[in-house]
């Protein structure tokens, strides 16, 4: 792991470990207004999943579940969400940067709360064909998003960034882009 991953990890541990014990996230608003779009069955990720609310929404779906963070605290938070549930959603402690998702991996790839334009590429090619991508992240002027830049959407860029994929719906509203689209 980098010296980045490492503080990232470290950081991101540090912010799980606050959160309220039992507190478990819904989907995100891309993926819960628009799972008429998702595959009655196949292989689906939650990549930086945080406490995977979007795992848990999937493999409540009966889709095939991986969710991907660099924070082992909050794997595991999430890991016993899904156990309490009777869920099965495999997790793994992954600096997704570092390591992207394989190439034509994923029936569905979920992204929320995430952006790292150098991973578009490879989000891209982790879909199999026909496969889907939920994604919504923060945009600029984002009182509650991050306050790096580099971690915020330009008006127009989510769906710019994925051009190579058909459009399914896009949407940008308040302080966040929200974009599902399909691998050709």
């Amino acid at each position: 792991m980098t010296r980045d991953g490492r503080a990232a990890r470290e950081k991101w541990d540090r912010i799980y470990r606050v959160r309220v014990a039992g507190e478990t996230p819904g989907p995100a608003r891309v993926l819960a207004e628009h799972a008429d779009c998702l595959p009655r069955s196949g292989t689906a990720l939650d990549l930086a999943c945080g406490l995977g609310g979007n795992a848990l929404f999937l493999a409540r779906r009966g889709l095939e579940t991986m969710a991907y963070d660099i924070s082992p605290v909050a794997l595991e938070r999430l890991a016993e969400s899904a156990r309490a549930e009777g869920l099965a959603v495999a997790v793994e402690a992954r600096d997704v940067v570092a390591r992207p998702p394989a190439a034509d991996g994923f029936d569905v790839v979920v992204v929320s709360r995430f952006l790292d334009r150098d991973l578009v590429p490879a989000l891209m090619a982790a879909l199999r064909p026909g496969g889907v991508l939920f994604y919504q992240t923060y945009t600029v002027g984002s009182p509650t998003g991050p306050s790096n830049p580099a971690y915020l959407l330009r008006p127009g860029e989510l769906r710019l960034l994925f051009g190579e994929l058909e459009p399914l719906a896009y949407r940008e509203e308040g302080d966040q882009a929200r974009l599902v689209a399909r691998r050709r």
